[in-house]
């Protein structure tokens, strides 16, 4: 199934920056004192993966002072998701997420990994994090399609709910919790009552257990959706009913078959009336009227023409304005990809800025309101030629705007094109059945018609007519109750489909989830049992799948650490065991010594994480803990060292006055 790992994590502001080093190994472990950053280094992966950190809000109780003082900031994520590379760029204070795959690159002298985004510029997108207005793809879509995770709705009452990417991370992210009697992370936020419900945290749980409950939930949202397009179709069905019979009237109640037999007499009754009156008109002598009708028919040929004219210089026009739309369209794309490529370079090289020589590009002391050469300058001119990541990005944002305008423009281009088309049709028709007319006419300058014998056969042809149309009339009314009918039934058949579908899928379910709370169960008891001097049987519940230690019976505070940080360990461990879990092999632990756990305890609990090893898999856990607060071998893994506050996660910039 899908994985997820984090090659490299980057800040990057104005006034702090941090880089990780690569992360190459299953296990990485970063060290370090109170305060020094491991937990901004953790809600740094979570916010760059599009989880919402309360610390980064500026109007925060409880904001981080460096972050939210900084300006330009953003934070970096490399990352492999199911084996395919992606570089995450997200911004302090935004709510969109910039995806560009990327190609792992080596430098001949050191040998040292780098990463490439150049060659993929032109496949970046930018994905917002919320579902608001006509947003339809979000970054958790994107992220839960590489990892195999259906994005599945929730129905609770008459509410809706979309299980997002953050809210499974709650069960991939052992936060640090001064309470661990909590399972799942804390949510981001309360302001919806779904957010934490019951029903919600089952979801989360067996989402990540397992492939087929993606299946199920997702024959639920079919199965609703079916209910609402047959209620929909049968509210239909029962108001055209309503209408068919006002337009029936006396007519009583025909299908279309027999009416369409009727309007078949009718035609052929009409036809030997028009017989009948060409017939009648072979005896034929003067008609004085004929000169004028024949002049009107002459001036209406005159004005159609003429409309027809103008339509055919307007679609000359359109046509050229779409191939100048295209050509300016081709343009701008060009551009985005130049400003990709900008962008790259910008973020690699970052050659210039307003404190470089532009001669040897070295770093100059610059006085604040002077050049580099001492020149006095007014700071605001001087810097107008330097952009940051940020204006470069918002560069982006308008040149992709732009191209989606220009697209807009080119389609409704071809719609004027397509209506003038049908006008021109229509007008070349009423220029023929004219001209045909104008024939009649001019046969008749020389012959009149006995009007009074003629009149009789028109009344009859009128009548005829009438009843003609009104029959078409029945006909396409029956025709559309019999579509909207037709319409019912399948979206009927479909529903129950659906539910049938659904119910099957919930029994497969029911042998299911028990199967894999069994599994876990084994897993997790034996991980309890061998580092809780005190329990003796350790499980989940099949009703909300949370821990049952003893059998239910009280344990004391500092035993919460093992059962939670356990449960994490175990999820792992069933990615690696069995094929179909689909947990992406990734778990985030924040410094885990909570609750009054005594080291030696924590220390055997940290224990079992190598034990994964022998599974032959590649994994990644990113663990942050306490000063020599891990097992004495877990020092071969320690990639960070933070051992005061003087070497902090963030390094402020040395920026010249």
């Amino acid at each position: 199934m899908g994985s997820l790992r984090i090659n490299k994590v980057i800040y990057q502001g104005d006034r702090y920056e941090f880089e990780s080093p690569l992360f190459h190994e299953n296990l990485i472990v970063i060290e370090g004192d109170n305060g020094t950053g491991k937990t901004t280094f953790c809600n740094l992966i979570y916010f760059g993966l599009g989880g919402r950190v309360k610390e980064f809000a500026k109007d925060s109780d409880r904001r981080h002072k460096e972050i939210t003082g900084d300006t330009n900031n953003f934070v970096e994520l490399y990352i492999t998701v199911s084996s395919k590379n992606f570089q995450l760029r997200r911004f302090i204070d935004e709510n969109d997420i910039t995806v560009t795959p990327y190609s792992v690159l080596a430098e001949e002298e050191t040998g040292k990994a780098i990463f490439s985004t150049e060659e993929f510029a032109s496949d970046t997108k930018i994905l917002p994090i919320f579902r608001t207005g006509n947003v339809k793809n979000v970054f958790s879509d994107w992220m839960l399609e590489q990892l195999g995770i259906s994005v599945v709705e929730l129905y609770q009452g008459y509410a809706t709910f979309k299980i997002n990417f953050p809210e499974l991370f709650r069960l991939i992210y052992h936060d640090q919790q001064p309470n661990p009697e909590y399972i799942y992370k804390q949510i981001d936020t309360k302001n919806n009552y779904i957010a934490d419900s019951e029903l919600l945290r089952k979801a989360i749980f067996e989402l990540l257990i397992g492939k087929f409950f993606s299946e199920y939930y997702q024959s639920i949202v079919a199965a609703k959706q079916a209910e609402k397009e047959k209620a929909l179709a049968k509210d239909l069905l029962e108001e055209y009913k309503v209408l068919a019979d006002q337009l029936r009237g006396s007519g009583g109640v025909k299908n279309k078959g027999f009416l369409e037999a009727e309007l078949k007499q009718k035609q052929e009754q009409l036809e030997k009336l028009h017989h009948a009156r060409n017939a009648f008109k072979k005896n034929r002598v003067i008609d004085a009227n004929a000169e004028p009708l024949i002049d009107r028919t002459k001036n209406q040929i005159l004005e159609l023409e003429l409309s027809f004219s103008e339509k055919r210089e307007a679609l000359v026009a359109l046509y050229d304005e779409k191939a100048k739309l295209i050509s300016v369209k081709n343009s701008t794309a060009n551009e985005i990809s130049q400003i990709n490529k900008i962008i790259h370079s910008h973020d690699q090289l970052n050659l210039f800025s307003a404190d470089t020589c532009p001669y040897c590009l070295s770093k100059v002391n610059r006085v604040a309101g002077h050049c580099v050469c001492g020149t006095e300058i007014d700071e605001k001119k001087y810097e107008r030629f330097f952009y940051t990541s940020q204006e470069y990005k918002e560069i982006l944002k308008a040149k992709t705007k732009t191209l989606a305008t220009l697209d807009l423009a080119i389609e409704d281009c071809d719609i004027e094109v397509k209506e003038i088309k049908a006008d021109i049709v229509k007008y070349e028709l009423e220029v023929g059945s004219l001209k045909n007319k104008l024939r009649a006419n001019v046969k008749k300058l020389d012959q009149e018609i006995d009007i009074e014998s003629l009149n009789d056969i028109d009344d009859k042809i009128l009548d005829t007519r009438e009843e003609i149309s009104t029959l078409y009339q029945r006909i396409e009314t029956e025709g559309k109750l019999e579509r909207l009918s037709n319409d019912y039934e399948l979206k009927r058949k479909a529903h129950q489909e659906a539910e049938l579908n659904m119910r099957a899928l919930e029994t497969k379910t029911m042998i299911e989830i028990n199967t894999k709370v069994n599994n876990f169960s084994v897993i997790y008891n034996r991980l309890m049992t061998e580092t809780l001097s005190d329990c003796r049987s350790a499980r989940i519940s099949i009703e909300n799948y949370l821990p049952v230690i003893n059998e239910g019976e009280y344990k004391e505070a500092s035993s919460r650490v093992s059962i939670r940080l356990m449960y994490y360990l175990t999820l792992l461990e069933m990615s690696l065991t069995y094929e179909d879990v689909t947990f992406p092999k990734f778990l985030l632990i924040d410094t885990p010594e909570t609750a009054g756990i005594e080291l030696a305890n924590l220390v055997h609990c940290m224990e079992k994480i190598e034990e994964l090893d022998k599974f032959k898999s590649d994994y990644q856990i990113i663990l942050t803990t306490g000063l020599k607060k891990y097992p004495e071998n877990f020092v071969d893994h320690r990639v960070m060292y933070m051992p005061d506050k003087q070497h902090s996660l963030l390094h402020e910039k040395n920026i010249s006055s």
